[in-house]
Parts: C-alpha cells; sequence; structure tokens
C-alpha cells in the first residue's frame, strides 16, 4: 500500500455510537427508567419483556433496541438471565395495569404513603425490630431496592443480634419483597448471579464467615459496591466452547448482611446496623402461600414506574440544598439521602426522628467500644431493677465499680477519671439527662435507650 499516493482520496470518519446501553433488569439512564423479565409465551417460547418509562409514558417490548427523542437505547442481554415475569409480578397483573394506565384510569396503584404502611404493617407481622422508627427505615429500603440506580450510591443493611434473635427470619421477608433478592452464602459467583446478571439485592446470611482468611478479594468487591460503578473486577471465564474471554460484572445494587459479630472493617461504614432482639412471640414463616407476594411486589414495581421522575428530581434538589446547607456531609450523607427521598415521596411524618435513628445506626457501624467504655455501659446496664425504666447514677457511683486494671493510665486523678466516664457517656449517649444531686454530677439514665446500646457494643448477653 503506497501511503503517500492516497492523500484525500480516502478519507475516514469515526462515528461512534452516541446512543445508551441499558441493563436488562433494571436502569435508568437520561430519565428513562426499565424493568426486565422474562415470560413463557403461547407458543410456549421463553422471551423477554420490559417495561419502559420515559415522562409519563410507559412502553411494552420484546425488542432490545427503541428509541427516545432520536436517541437509540440498547438493552444489553449478553447472556443475562432475567427473573420470571409470572413468579415475581404476573402476566395479567402486568397487562391489567398497563392497560388501565392507558385508559387512564386513577387508583390503578397504592398511593406511597399506603405503599410503606403496608410493608410497615406486614415487617411486624413476620419480625420485630428494638425501636417502632426500624421498621419505617427496613419499609424505605425495601422501596428503595427498586429505584436504587437512580441513586449515585446506595447503603447495605445489617441485621445484627444473638442467635436466635431472627436473623434468617427477616433474610426471608426481604427476599420476598426485595428487588430480585437472593439469598446465599457469600461468594463471587452468587454475587455475579445476583447482581451483575437480576440486579438483585444480595442477602447474605451468616456474613460473620466474611471474617475468615480467604476472602479478601471478595471483601474489596462488596465495601466497593455502595456506589455506581464500585467493585468491578476483571475476571477470565469460559463459554460453552471453552473459549476464554474476560469479563467485568457489576457488583453495585442493595445488600444485606445478617450476623452475630460485627462486620469487616471495610463494610462497616457503608452499613446501617439493624439491632434485633429475642423475641417472646411466635412469628409465621414468610413462605411463598403466606401472602399474596406477587401483588405486593407489584405494587412495588408500580411505584416505580410512576415516581421514579419525582425521586430523581428530589434526589438533584436535594444534592442541592446539603451542599449549601452541609448538616450531614460524606459518606453518611451518601447513605441518607436515598432514605429522605423515599420518606418525602410516601409523604411521611417523621423525617427527622428517622434521621435522628438513621445518625445512631450509622454510627453503630463505625466504632468498636474498649473496655473501658463497654465496662461503663454494663455498669449502667446492670443497675435497673427489673421493674425500674429509669436510674440517676453519679459518677462516683460508677467510677467505684470500674476495675482498676481498666484504667490504662493509673495516675489519672478521682476527678480525672470521673471525667472520663461523663465523656463516655455522653459519647454513647448515654443518658437523657445530666442532674446535679447530693452525691455530684449524676445522669438520668432510661432503661430501654441504655439496653440499646448495650446489645450493640457489648453484646445481647454482655453483663
Amino acid at each position: 500500500m503506497n501511503l503517500s499516493n492516497n492523500k484525500g482520496q480516502n478519507q475516514f470518519k469515526i462515528e461512534p455510537f452516541k446512543g445508551e446501553i441499558l441493563h436488562p433488569s433494571l436502569d435508568f439512564k437520561n430519565g428513562v427508567l426499565i424493568y426486565g423479565f422474562f415470560y413463557t409465551s403461547k407458543e410456549r417460547k421463553r422471551k423477554p419483556i420490559f417495561l419502559i418509562s420515559h415522562n409519563n409514558e410507559i412502553l411494552m417490548t420484546e425488542k432490545d433496541t427503541f428509541e427516545i427523542n432520536e436517541k437509540r437505547y440498547i438493552i444489553d442481554l449478553k447472556g443475562r438471565e432475567l427473573a420470571d415475569l409470572e413468579e415475581r409480578w404476573g402476566c395479567d397483573n402486568l397487562q391489567k395495569f398497563y392497560d388501565e394506565y392507558y385508559q387512564g384510569k386513577t387508583h390503578i396503584s397504592l398511593e406511597p404513603r399506603e405503599l410503606l404502611n403496608k410493608i410497615e404493617e406486614l415487617s411486624k407481622k413476620y419480625y420485630e425490630v428494638r425501636k417502632e422508627i426500624d421498621y419505617s427505615i427496613n419499609s424505605a429500603y425495601i422501596i428503595g431496592t427498586y429505584v436504587f440506580p437512580i441513586f449515585s450510591k446506595f447503603p447495605f443493611l445489617h441485621f445484627k443480634g444473638v442467635k436466635g434473635s431472627g436473623k434468617s427470619q427477616v433474610l426471608k421477608f426481604l427476599k420476598q419483597v426485595c428487588f430480585n433478592a437472593r439469598k446465599s452464602r457469600p461468594s463471587m459467583p452468587a454475587l455475579v448471579d445476583t447482581v451483575d446478571s437480576l440486579r438483585g439485592t444480595y442477602l447474605i446470611d451468616q456474613a460473620d464467615y466474611l471474617k475468615r482468611r480467604g476472602n479478601e478479594d471478595l471483601l474489596d468487591v462488596l465495601a466497593d459496591s455502595y456506589r455506581k460503578g464500585g467493585g468491578k473486577r476483571a475476571f477470565i471465564q469460559f463459554d460453552q466452547y471453552k473459549r476464554r474471554g474476560i469479563s467485568e460484572p457489576d457488583a453495585y445494587s442493595p445488600k444485606v448482611f445478617a450476623s452475630i459479630e460485627e462486620l469487616p472493617e471495610d463494610l462497616r461504614d457503608r452499613c446501617i446496623v439493624i439491632p434485633l432482639i429475642k423475641s417472646r412471640k411466635n412469628f409465621p414463616e414468610p413462605d411463598d402461600e403466606s401472602e399474596n407476594w406477587k401483588e405486593i411486589r407489584g405494587e412495588l414495581y408500580k411505584f416505580g414506574v410512576l415516581n421514579f421522575g419525582l425521586i430523581k428530581s428530589l434526589y438533584d434538589a436535594l444534592s442541592v440544598s446539603y451542599r449549601i446547607d452541609p448538616k450531614m456531609t460524606g459518606r453518611e450523607l451518601d447513605l441518607w439521602l436515598p432514605f429522605e427521598i423515599i420518606f418525602k415521596v410516601c409523604s411521611f411524618e417523621n423525617i427527622e426522628e428517622a434521621k435522628n435513628r438513621f445518625k445512631q445506626l450509622y454510627g453503630f457501624s463505625q466504632y468498636e467500644a474498649n473496655d473501658l467504655e463497654k465496662e461503663v455501659i454494663k455498669i449502667v446496664a446492670s443497675s435497673f431493677t427489673l421493674n425500674e425504666s429509669q436510674k440517676i447514677l453519679s459518677l462516683k457511683e460508677i467510677y467505684n465499680k470500674i476495675p482498676d486494671e481498666l484504667w490504662i493510665n493509673p495516675s489519672l486523678t478521682t476527678r480525672q477519671k470521673e471525667t472520663r466516664i461523663g465523656l463516655i457517656i455522653r459519647k454513647f449517649n448515654l443518658a437523657t439527662e445530666k442532674k446535679r444531686t447530693s452525691e455530684g454530677i449524676s445522669y438520668l439514665f432510661e432503661k430501654d435507650n441504655v439496653l440499646d446500646v448495650k446489645s450493640q457494643y457489648v453484646g445481647e448477653n454482655g453483663i
């Protein structure tokens, strides 16, 4: 080839693809939301079907390409397994929603506040948490799993409790209601199947296993997968013809952990810790026959289709608002925003209470108490008699019960040690009120609050 003789005769123009690639299970880009399923057609063929929403219009199609405003969208199946429509929602139920939407009928879905209430009531039927507001936080999280790609970051939940506190029961419930949820032991294949293929909520039971040696790579992926584009790693895979290729599965998705112990440090500050207690109630199993789960999941899908535009608008507005008035910052804000937005869309009245509880639960995940701090918490907790709900204790009373060997610096004066105890009380929000009594500086403690802190930092059975 003589390049010198071809000047001006063989011009080449690069024409890159200017459309968007969409994940087939769930995605959100440029104001377009998509849910994808497989269904069995009347010809008994397994076909994909996609529910697409944009600018108050919805579309159902089996095609993997479509155009909106002259922009081309390609749904990248890439061998991914989609959720079964009949199992998750029901073909007739989706068709009814689609038809009624275009007929202009009203009341074709629950109002957002009704949906939040319904999930809260269902939660109470199947498991117990320490505080009432925790049901609201959990319910907002469940709703959020159906629209999580709208957010650049999405928190993890960590259900922590002693053996017999109902951790597995909670995960069984979440498996029924969260988006494309799958429950399994932590492993890279399970992560790829659940997240990259289904964009599902990854439910990890017995998460204590993650602390074992050999899980470092999996931990790195999990810790980074709370944000869009995070957790991606290149893997060598072989196809059915044993041809080698490189795969980089998507790891961003909601994740829920259940364990007795603390999670590994790298995961803690991505998590909201929900404390569980041993309940005296007998809860029913959330099995396939116990509720009309299809109907409930259908309402959650409809919530996404009908409210994703408002969710995106609120997300943009609140992100700006917090930058102007930074009442929360950093990762704490990133993980709180999805909750606040879902609460606002659902017209939830107790957002400030939920925010304060969130801060407490997020704080639990970040810190492990030292021996002296644990001892102060245990002393206060053990001071209550069976029928007492409140207790006033002085710093002197607490100091007198602390073993000398717990003081790292034995040269501290009694006053300095009592000051240190006061700092611990404030640090863990143990007390409700500070008082001055004949015994000197004292504090009023509420039993429920103290036991809540104790269960997180000492353990349910700590004495």
